[in-house]
Parts: structure tokens; C-alpha cells; sequence
């Protein structure tokens, strides 16, 4: 259009003989003028990718690059190929970066001094807390879990058991972590109902607000919840205390909640003609509980009942009255096999720490609605109207006792006797309370004021959203004929990396490992032989990433590979996906190498474990906190806008 209209002119004010001549000029020399046009419009061409190429892109590179420095990794420094000019410019920006290193460090250096003092106090409290002998939850209002210790951990997570070797890190908790809501561990009527109860009792101004109720815990223990409210000074909910613990009681009832021992002996008379049971006062003595289970042995050939015994080598220490504990057990093992009808009894010992058990065990159903009857029995008979029942022996040695199904084979029944240990004190393994140079990983109180997630994900904050990410070693990549070897999985909660809440775990393909695969991951058959198969994996790492959002590099692959499951797998994984790759795209739209390895030199992030599932895992973890500062100042603030802004890069169109 710019040559049209002057050459419109142009032609019409020329005479007709010179238009003629002008025709016939064109004419005989026709395709040497359309070399020549073709020639300069493909010069202009070439200046205007020049043009682009030293200084339109430079230009844009520098402002990227320079959000890098000053958002994201400021020991990054911008190196340019472009024109002396932009060098120029290029270096005077690095010695700012080197300026603002500096003062950065240095405002790092004392804030980190101010604040000294006060995270070593907190370090100390939650390292206290950690090696309490019981269970402390803290969760706020809505139920999600900001502090937890060790012993909850053991309460309220089912141990895993499988093949696995040393050489796999295999997840051993279902899977306690914070952010997590309270309901998943506990029965969630009950948390709500006790959330309810102290709401009311707050509202009537009550003393003692709080309330307790009893569960079964994950590991077939019977434990007792006491919720305390956390009240700030205007008396207003901000969260509440689990404390957790084992409790003494007799069994649960068929048809309604289970009742204590303690309860009982203050409701039942004894039959006992001294005064009370307080009266019983018999001593108790250190007693190897391994030779009161082979003295009940022994009792009991003489009746034709025989038990198995599986005891450990090393001595079990309890407090006890041989003659009298001995009596009860035999006394139990006949009212078990009258009841049963068997002749034949499995008979374990364990020790946990500050508790022994003893599992009764037998094929077949429980015998909770005889217990009642059975704690009112006679066990001893003395000269006159003395005598002993059942309940007081056990509970003269502080035991618990009751029936029901076996956790760990369900299709058996055990009896089960709780007794504190006595193992002497200079034998017992006391754990070093150890501070952590930076925040435990177990609480984090910046929770404490965040509501329940919002009904419509795709609206949250990058920041706020609780992601998972997850990362696999494979035998190819093929999705259509390779195997999953590795999954590696770790969270992100409140912008935090949770370095031990990890899913790490080897699989087996049940098929060959190229040698090719191997050279990159390093994971050879043999490591491979007695993994759990990727059915059995599969719903432990869907339960893992429930209520998050998917991260992962590339991750179109992965998901690709656990969709080609869904055939054998009884989960499919819907949740949100985001790729890092994709926002690299989207926060460095200049730079052609999205790689995990190019990304993480531009971030400065130091890959630990490289094609390994976690440790891969754990960098792609890294650069997605770099990138959500970054991606805010291109104004992706939202899941909505990270998913809609990584759908418009070259990467959107890569599928398996």
C-alpha cells in the first residue's frame, strides 16, 4: 500500500507515450525487474529479522532475565550475544545484581539474627513436643492439621507392610501431614459432633469447654481424643488441641460404644470381702512375661489345649504376680476355647516400648459379647466367702483387654492383653531431643488463620493451593509398551516444601529393564525383584495426592502412564495438573530450553539425585516456588490463569 498509492499517481500523470514506452520496457526485461523486487523485499525481510533478532529480543530477554534476578534467583547474571550497546547495558545491570546481592544478603543477615532468639524458642517447643509420650494434633477451625508429633503419627497412620529391601524408601504411614484435615485420620462424625459439642458449651459459657471421645486407632489400638478449644484473648475459636492416648478398656460391645475398665470396677460391686479393690494391695514384682506364657503352656497340655508360641528372644519385662496372671490367662484360654470350640491357639508377644501385648489369636470371629460375663467370673476361689474375679487380676496389673478382629489378617480374631513395661530404665533407649537449625516440618501455625480450601479451585491463589509433585523412572517412553520402575512424590503446603512428606517407592515392571533405561536411572532388575506391582501402588499414591493439585516436568508423560493403568488400577487421577515446563514457557517465553536441567540453572537450583523419581520430584518442587513469584508478575495469579496461560505455549500441542 505504501508504493501503490504514490504509483498511482504516478502513472496517471504520465503522457501516453510514456506509458507506452514504459510498458514495453517492463515487457522485454520482465523477469530481471521481478529478481530485483523480489531481491530488495528479501533484504528488507533480512533487516527486519536482524532488527528483531539484536535488538527486539535482547531487549526482552534483558526485562525477563532481569525479573529472574530480582524476583526469583539473584545470583543469576544476564550474559548477551547482542551488539556492544546491549553488552554494555547488559554489564552495568550485573553490577546492580552484585549491589542488590549484597544488600539482600545483608538485610538477610539481620533479620535472620533478629529473629534468632525467637525460632530457637519455637524450635525448642516443637522439638519438646515431637518426643512427648503422647499424641498432640493442633488443627484449626476447619479441621486442617498445623502441628503434629511423632507419637500421633503412630496413633492415627497405618503402617505399610511389604518386600521392600533397605535399598527402597518405602512410604510406612498412610499419611499423616499437615494440611491435612483431621476427618481423614479420625472418624469424621466424631470430630464434628466434638467440634460441635465445645461450639455449644463455648456459646454457654462453660469452665471446662472441652470434650473426649474414643476411637479404634489404625493399628487396632483402642485410643481416647481429648479435644481442648484454643481461644485467643477475646475468647474467640482459633483451632483446637487433640491430645492422644491409649485407653484402659474391656471391649466394644456389638451394639454400642465399648465401656472402660475403670468405669467398670467403680460400677460393679466386687466380690471381693475386702473393703474394695484399692484393698488388694499384692505386690508386684519384675517378672519375664515370656515364662508366665510358658507356665499358662504347660497348664494347659493337661487340658488338651494347645497354644503356639511366637515370643521374642530378648527378655519382655512386666510387673506382675506369676501365680495370679498365670491363673487368668488360663482361666481366659478356657473360656476362649469353650466359646470358640477350638483346641488350638496362635499365642504373640510384642514389645512396644512402654506397653507389652500379648494376642490371643484363633480363625474366626470375636468374642466381645462374652467379655462382660467373663470380667465377673471366678478366677480364684480361697478358703470361705474369699475370691477373685477376672478383672480385678487384670486390672491389679494395669492391663487392657479386649476382642476383636485381627488388623493384620482379617479373617482371624484375637484376644488382646495390654500391660505397662518394666523394662529397667538403664536398658531403655531414650531418644536425644535434637533442635532443628531451621522450622521442623511438622507444624506450621501460619495455617492456624486459613479457612477450608475454596469450593471453586480453579479461583485459588497459586500461592494458597496445597500441591503434590510427582515424578517417575520408566523402562522407555513409551507409554503404550514401558513400565513404571519409580514413582517419587512430595507436598507443598502453604508454600513450603515438606522435604519428609515423600512417596518414594520402586515397582515392579514384571517384565525386562533395557540396559539402555538403565545407564539414565540406574535402577537394575535385581533392585526390582519382590516390589509391590503398580496395582498395589497406584491407589497409595492416589491417596497421597487427594485434595491437591498435580505438579510435574513434562508431566503429560507421567499422567499418560498412569492412565495406560486404569485397566488394572481401581483409581484414576483427576485431579488439576500443571506443568513446569509449560510455565517456563510462560515466564521465559524467550528462552528455547525448557529442560529440567536449563530451568534449574536459571533459577539456581541445585538438582539433587538427577533421574532419580524423588529427586526429580523434589527439583520440579523447587522451580515451581521460584515460578509463582514470577508468573504473579505477568499476572497469573490464579490455578485458572496458570492453566489457561500454559495452554497458549508451543508446549500445549505435545501429546503421548
Amino acid at each position: 500500500m505504501v508504493f501503490f498509492v504514490p504509483g498511482f499517481f504516478f502513472w496517471k500523470q504520465l503522457l501516453l507515450e510514456h506509458r507506452t514506452t514504459i510498458v514495453q520496457i517492463v515487457g522485454e526485461n520482465f523477469f530481471f525487474i521481478i529478481l530485483v523486487i523480489l531481491l530488495g523485499f528479501g533484504g528488507w525481510v533480512i533487516c527486519l529479522i536482524a532488527f528483531f533478532q539484536f535488538y527486539v529480543l535482547p531487549t526482552r530477554k534483558i526485562a525477563d532475565e532481569m525479573l529472574v534476578i530480582f524476583s526469583a534467583n539473584s545470583s543469576f547474571r544476564i550474559n548477551t550475544e547482542a551488539g556492544e550497546d546491549f553488552k554494555r547495558l547488559a554489564n552495568l545491570i550485573n553490577e546492580g545484581a552484585d549491589r542488590y546481592q549484597s544488600l539482600q544478603k545483608s538485610i538477610d543477615d539481620r533479620i535472620h539474627l533478629s529473629r534468632e532468639a525467637l525460632e530457637q524458642e519455637k524450635n525448642i517447643l516443637a522439638s519438646i513436643i515431637s518426643c512427648l509420650s503422647e499424641g498432640i494434633i493442633v488443627c484449626n477451625p476447619s479441621g486442617a492439621i498445623l502441628l503434629f508429633n511423632k507419637k500421633a503419627e503412630g496413633f492415627l497412620s497405618h503402617p505399610l507392610k511389604s518386600q521392600t529391601d533397605a535399598q527402597v524408601a518405602f512410604p510406612n504411614q498412610l499419611f499423616i501431614g499437615l494440611g491435612r484435615n483431621i476427618s481423614s485420620f479420625i472418624n469424621k462424625e466424631q470430630i464434628h459432633l466434638a467440634f460441635a459439642e465445645i461450639t455449644e458449651k463455648l456459646a454457654q459459657l462453660q469452665e471446662n469447654p472441652g470434650t473426649c471421645f474414643a476411637v479404634l486407632g489404625a493399628c487396632g489400638h483402642f485410643l481416647k481424643i481429648e479435644v481442648v478449644p484454643v481461644l485467643i484473648y477475646r475468647k474467640e475459636l482459633v483451632g483446637y488441641i487433640l491430645r492422644i492416648n491409649f485407653i484402659k478398656q474391656s471391649h466394644f460391645p456389638a451394639d454400642g460404644p465399648f465401656m472402660s475398665n475403670r468405669m467398670a470396677v467403680h460400677s460393679a460391686p466386687s466380690g471381693m470381702p475386702l473393703s474394695s479393690l484399692f484393698d488388694f494391695n499384692l505386690p508386684l514384682y519384675p517378672t519375664q512375661l515370656q515364662g508366665v506364657i510358658e507356665l499358662v503352656q504347660g497348664h494347659l497340655l493337661k487340658k488338651r489345649l494347645t497354644v503356639k508360641l511366637n515370643m521374642p528372644v530378648a527378655p519382655v519385662w512386666i510387673y506382675a504376680e506369676s501365680h495370679y496372671l498365670s491363673s487368668a490367662i488360663i482361666h481366659i484360654l478356657s473360656r476362649l476355647a469353650e466359646a470358640t470350640g477350638k483346641s488350638t491357639f496362635d499365642c504373640l508377644l510384642e514389645n512396644e516400648r512402654d506397653y507389652v501385648h500379648v494376642d490371643i489369636v484363633w480363625e474366626g470371629v470375636p468374642v466381645a459379647y462374652a467379655l462382660e460375663e467373663w470380667n465377673e467370673s471366678v478366677v480364684l476361689q480361697g478358703k470361705g466367702a474369699d475370691f477373685l474375679k477376672l478383672k480385678d487380676i487384670l486390672l491389679l496389673h494395669e492391663a487392657e483387654w479386649w476382642s476383636s478382629l485381627r488388623h493384620k489378617s482379617p479373617g482371624d480374631a484375637c484376644f488382646r492383653l495390654f500391660f505397662p513395661s518394666a523394662e529397667p530404665f538403664r536398658f531403655r533407649s531414650i531418644e536425644t531431643v535434637t533442635l532443628s537449625p531451621s522450622r521442623p516440618e511438622f507444624y506450621d501455625f501460619d495455617l492456624l488463620n486459613r479457612t477450608d480450601s475454596s469450593p471453586d479451585l480453579q479461583e485459588q491463589l497459586l500461592s494458597d493451593i496445597t500441591y503434590t509433585v510427582v515424578d517417575t523412572e520408566t523402562t522407555g517412553l513409551d507409554p503404550f509398551s514401558d513400565e513404571i520402575i519409580s514413582i517419587g512424590a512430595v507436598r507443598i503446603v502453604n508454600g513450603r516444601l515438606l522435604k519428609n512428606e515423600i512417596f518414594n517407592v520402586l515397582v515392579n515392571p514384571e517384565r525386562d529393564v533395557p540396559e539402555e533405561s538403565i545407564k539414565i536411572h540406574g535402577i537394575r532388575p535385581e533392585m526390582l525383584h519382590g516390589q509391590p506391582t503398580i496395582d498395589k501402588m497406584l491407589p497409595l499414591l492416589h491417596q497421597f495426592t487427594e485434595n491437591t493439585v498435580l505438579v510435574g516436568h513434562n508431566v503429560a508423560f507421567d499422567m499418560r502412564m498412569f492412565q495406560m493403568k486404569e485397566n488394572i488400577s481401581p483409581v484414576r487421577f483427576t485431579l488439576p495438573v500443571l506443568d513446569t515446563m509449560f510455565l517456563s514457557a510462560v515466564i521465559h517465553p524467550m528462552y528455547r530450553d525448557h529442560s529440567l536441567e536449563a530451568i534449574s540453572d536459571r533459577l539456581g537450583i541445585v538438582i539433587n539425585g538427577r533421574h532419580t523419581a524423588l529427586g526429580d520430584a523434589l527439583a520440579t518442587a523447587e522451580i515451581l516456588l521460584k515460578c509463582i513469584p514470577l508468573l504473579a508478575r505477568n499476572n497469573v495469579l490464579t490455578l485458572k490463569d496458570a492453566l489457561k496461560a500454559s495452554g497458549k505455549t508451543r508446549f500445549a500441542k505435545i501429546s503421548y
